[in-house]
């Protein structure tokens, strides 16, 4: 059993949002994402969670946090055989946005297309217009394909040893 149905400390997280207490809201999310897992077997609700956490974490300044908790929740709906579509697509959205922000044009573009992917999936089989969601992903996807044309190529190093100047890399002779 994956659990699709709502649980009421989501429902109370989701409340106390609305009423502006973010840390309360947070708390709430993350204590239903332990009682979720806890219980076993609400893996959806459990992910949902932990997405809606993550968001808060975002909203506060705990980046590393909301990062961790994307990706707990990235890992719990993988774990389904038949994850609903529009949960990955809104899980993959945000993490889109940390990468963005974090100046990781390299992982956010194929985070923005997965994204945008899963919209177009939900979108055959739910009653929401996904045309905002989809209209925000081209928008994202667009401006990072030109930024990621425009990068300098840069070689990789070895974080082990920076490059040797061409002269120490002459082989010696005996």
């Amino acid at each position: 059993m994956t659990g699709t149905g709502r649980h009421p400390l989501i429902d109370q997280a989701y409340r106390t949002r609305r009423e502006g207490d973010q840390r309360g809201a947070l708390a709430s999310y993350v204590e239903a994402a332990q009682r979720l897992h806890d219980e076993g077997g609400h893996v959806v609700a459990e992910a949902h969670a932990l997405r809606h956490a993550a968001d808060l974490h975002e909203e506060l300044g705990e980046s590393d946090d909301a990062w961790r908790s994307y990706d707990e929740a990235w890992r719990l709906y993988r774990t389904l055989d038949s994850a609903p579509e529009l949960d990955l697509a809104n899980c993959r959205r945000p993490m889109a946005l940390w990468q963005e922000a974090h100046g990781s044009v390299a992982e956010a573009l194929p985070l923005w297309r997965e994204a945008r992917a899963w919209y177009e999936k939900a979108g055959l089989v739910t009653e929401y217009d996904l045309q905002p969601a989809f209209a925000e992903c081209d928008r994202h996807i667009r401006a990072l394909e030109l930024q990621f044309q425009t990068m300098a190529p840069t070689r990789p190093r070895s974080p082990k040893s920076p490059a040797a100047p061409p002269s120490a890399v002459r082989a010696r002779r005996p």
